[in-house]
């Protein structure tokens, strides 16, 4: 007990310098290393990979794939609820919603988790996973998929802790094989949009994916259940020294109304623009400009509000920019780039490679392949070392990649997939990489949470913004080039220009309805038509392509300034030990030597 208050002493001086706005030794990067090493080395206990150490990283595994499985399966089958429930505008949102709720929620739930304690807060996300299925599975409107994709934001938004959490509860020379197989581990949840598909062409019912999904939520919840049992409010009391209400009187209830108006504003914004309302309308423009104002507005506010006893983003945390800031930014950088192939593959090679919807799943998995075998490279990133030129060499290369893919061609897919998959490989290593250095890169080990959401909520707002850029950079250089690509490609035909306008529509459209209603169509004028269609395709994705190298230059230049991870931080010591697991070691100090 005397060891839990010397504990608790040292815990609040690091938190109390860390804060001032004094001269304090974590703004120059050897002393915040040899701060962050002294915690490792006297943080924890030394327990080991026990039993339920393994079945409580498990757990956290499942969390990974279940808040996958939401993020993966809707966008599969969005066309077919769409068809079912629609035609609706608005049904995209369901998508949308997830990216929302999952960039504010992931932040929010890990500050509170880092003081309240996390096991509750997992099982409430896993229990607002499967009421989302549910109502989903049971849609009746898109407005109600929409609510259904809410809920499935802000459950994942608390599942995704599982990137800190799972570093905690291992001893910290665990860390990055642990990342890299829970990685490799959503392999189960990266297949499903091609079972999904499979389902609904052996089933015809898109319903049945739904609910596949929550099958697989009830068994995540029961397995946190059973088998995560992290440190309790009463144990994080030793060290906070205050009680649950004291707590959350001093909780930063302001920083957190910023936090979340400003997500809202910004990712609605940027959604908007370009699909619902043009880029240079009102109601996109001012979302975005307030949204990013208000969280500039709660950057200020948690930096120097005197008042502020928990802020939300601990201003200690950035101070420790080489070892924390950096490595968040490279990872939002490389997931920018991932974005622009995420976004763009899908479409480029279901428009140009594929026929049937199997062909389309199989090649959407060559996205989560690079992922999975990424996961099994960074479980051998601390054998490897010198993690700096790790993540640097594999933002250069996906760098590189991106910059090739701008010269895809329509008949050379295998160059195509074999380009997307070291990209996503090395967003991968970068981003698992960039997880477990911002885990070893913050002092107060008790913030992991915090450091974990931020970096997910910095990965998640940059991916929106992405998003919003690659599509309407590819939208419009398609819709400028189509006409003129059609137009060549047929020009054999003499067709007269009205119909040559209907032709340039029906082929954009590519359904078999749209060429039926061209005067004097032919199977010869339709397939000149959808070689145009493809060709102006390819035109957007490439610009797309070039854009997205001048992020991933961006990117490999900030990748120098990384830190490897020192040595002395891969400790024997568990941060976050399994409430059976600290019994069992007090009864055997108890005990004493046999």
């Amino acid at each position: 007990m005397d060891n839990d208050k010397s504990t608790a002493t040292h815990i609040d001086a690091i938190k109390s310098a860390n804060n001032s706005d004094s001269n304090v030794p974590v703004h120059h990067s050897n002393s915040a290393n040899e701060e962050i090493v002294e915690h490792l080395q006297t943080t924890g206990e030394e327990v080991g990979m026990t039993w339920r150490t393994i079945m409580a990283a498990v757990s956290m595994g499942m969390c990974y794939n279940a808040y996958l499985f939401t993020l993966l399966i809707p966008p599969a089958i969005l066309s077919f609820i769409n068809a079912e429930l629609g035609p609706d505008p608005r049904y995209t949102w369901i998508t949308i919603s997830w990216n929302l709720g999952g960039a504010m929620f992931v932040t929010v739930g890990g500050r509170l988790s880092d003081i309240f304690g996390r096991r509750y807060f997992f099982l409430s996300g896993a229990a607002i996973l499967i009421v989302g299925s549910i109502v989903s599975a049971t849609g009746k409107t898109i407005s109600q998929m929409i609510a259904g994709g809410a809920l499935f934001g802000a459950g994942s938004g608390f599942l995704e802790m599982a990137f800190g959490a799972v570093q905690e509860i291992v001893p910290s020379k665990y860390r990055h094989v642990t990342i890299g197989l829970f990685d490799a581990a959503s392999v189960i949840s990266q297949i499903m949009p091609l079972v999904a598909w499979v389902i609904i062409r052996d089933t015809g019912n898109w319903r049945n994916a739904y609910y596949l999904m929550i099958a697989f939520q009830v068994v995540n919840f029961v397995l946190l259940y059973f088998f995560y049992n992290p440190p309790s409010f009463k144990e994080k009391q030793a060290e906070h020294g205050k009680t649950k209400r004291q707590l959350v009187a001093e909780f930063d209830w302001v920083g957190l109304f910023l936090f979340i108006a400003g997500c809202t504003l910004f990712i609605v914004g940027v959604n908007f623009g370009g699909s619902m309302y043009p880029w240079t309308s009102a109601p996109p423009l001012c979302m975005i400009i307030l949204g990013l104002l208000t969280l500039v507005v709660m950057g200020f506010y948690e930096a120097y509000a005197p008042w502020l006893k928990e802020p939300l983003f601990p201003p200690r945390l950035f101070r420790a920019m080489r070892h924390f800031t950096i490595p968040m930014l490279v990872m939002a950088i490389g997931g920018m780039q991932y974005y622009s192939n995420a976004t763009l593959w899908n479409r480029l090679s279901q428009l140009l490679y594929t026929g049937d919807e199997v062909s389309k799943g199989l090649y959407a998995e060559v996205l989560p392949l690079g992922s999975v075998i990424g996961g099994i490279v960074v479980a051998f990133s601390k054998m490897i070392g010198h993690q700096r030129w790790q993540v640097t060499l594999a933002v250069a290369l996906q760098t590189a990649c991106v910059g090739a893919m701008s010269t895809a061609t329509l008949d050379n897919p295998a160059r195509s997939i074999i380009l997307t998959f070291f990209i996503s490989l090395t967003t991968s290593i970068n981003l698992l990489n960039g997880m477990v250095l911002v885990g070893f890169g913050i002092v107060y080990q008790e913030d992991i949470g915090t450091a974990a959401g931020l970096a997910g909520t910095s990965r998640l707002l940059a991916g929106a913004v992405a998003t919003a850029i690659f599509s309407n950079v590819t939208n419009n250089k398609y819709t400028a080039t189509l006409p003129e690509a059609v137009r060549s490609k047929v020009e054999g035909f003499n067709l007269p220009s009205d119909v040559l306008a209907t032709l340039t529509a029906a082929a954009r459209l590519g359904t078999a309805a749209a060429y039926r209603a061209v005067p004097g169509i032919t199977p010869a004028i339709q397939a000149a038509a959808s070689l145009g269609n493809k060709e102006a395709y390819l035109a957007g994705a490439h610009l797309s392509y070039q854009v997205a190298l001048a992020f991933g230059l961006c990117g490999v230049i900030a990748a120098f300034f990384i830190p490897s991870v020192d040595s002395r931080k891969y400790t024997e010591k568990t941060v976050a030990v399994q409430q059976a697991d600290r019994k069992a070691l007090e009864e055997k100090k108890m005990q004493g030597p046999a």
